[in-house]
């Protein structure tokens, strides 16, 4: 009986001792770097990176409306039948990866979370349209005209960044978001239009026939577009300060030189909050 008190003193002592030592143990006690669950709050400043998946398109309808509106500058044909407005290409689509980082600052009242967040995307977005429209048609000065346009367009998009205002709902370790900003994206332009034109008096008047075949291109490097970024999301804490993220983004420019451009991207991201 004597040795069998002193076994379970034993074991009492050692277990104590023990329990002790792991109490002392950072990733046991909790650590104020990561911890598992959810974040006390989302406030605070964050940055991340960010991957996936761009689906753009092109609508090149008025792409080279100012190049044939200035080959036919101050002309009869122009001014009645609008050859500059012709819809000589159309819409063109296509897809590449994306990635990039992003940084912002949230507040927290409650379970409402807003913010403000800057993104970066690099991209290669390439699209290219060409074509050719013909048209025979009389105008007032007594002439039948042979008007033809070749039309020729491309674009590639390298990069595109957002200014986005959000708003969130803390839910446990979820916080579902939406939101909307301002957008600013940079491509290379090249545009070309030739126009090839002849005509002949039909008044019997005697007015000598005319020809014509003139081209007018234009090529931007680094050309700069404006436009809005609309969007949804969430983000999941996976520590106190470590968090990933799923979204959808769609962004619309103004025009890159006549050519109007749209953006779908699907995203996945990862994120440290401080």
């Amino acid at each position: 009986m004597r040795r069998m008190r002193w076994l379970m003193c034993a074991l009492i002592v050692g277990g104590s001792a023990g329990g002790a030592a792991a109490a002392d143990l950072p990733l046991l006690r909790g650590s104020n770097t990561f911890e598992v669950g959810a974040p006390t709050n989302w406030e605070g400043f964050y940055v991340g990176v960010q991957a996936g998946a761009a689906f753009s398109g092109t609508d090149f309808a008025n792409s080279t409306q100012s190049l044939v509106a200035f080959i036919l500058r101050n002309t009869t044909i122009e001014n009645e039948q609008h050859v500059s407005d012709w819809t000589t290409l159309g819409k063109y689509d296509t897809s590449h990866s994306s990635y990039g980082a992003f940084m912002g600052y949230q507040t927290q009242w409650d379970c409402a979370v807003i913010g403000i967040e800057a993104n970066y995307n690099r991209t290669s977005l390439s699209m290219a349209a060409s074509d050719t429209m013909r048209r025979t048609f009389a105008t007032s000065d007594g002439y039948s005209n042979d008007v033809q346009v070749n039309a020729v367009s491309s674009i590639h998009i390298t990069d595109y960044g957002t200014l986005r205002l959000r708003g969130g709902w803390a839910a446990g370790e979820f916080m579902p978001y939406a939101f909307a900003g301002v957008a600013v994206g940079r491509a290379d332009v090249t545009r070309s239009a030739r126009v090839i034109a002849s005509g002949f008096d039909t008044t019997g008047s005697g007015n000598p026939p005319y020809s014509t075949d003139q081209t007018n291109a234009d090529s931007r490097t680094g050309a700069f577009a404006y436009g809005y970024t609309l969007g949804l999301g969430m983000d999941y804490a996976v520590f106190r300060n470590l968090f990933v993220r799923g979204e959808y983004e769609y962004v619309g420019f103004g025009a890159f030189n006549d050519l109007n451009t749209h953006i779908h991207t699907a995203r996945v991201a990862a994120g440290l909050k401080f």
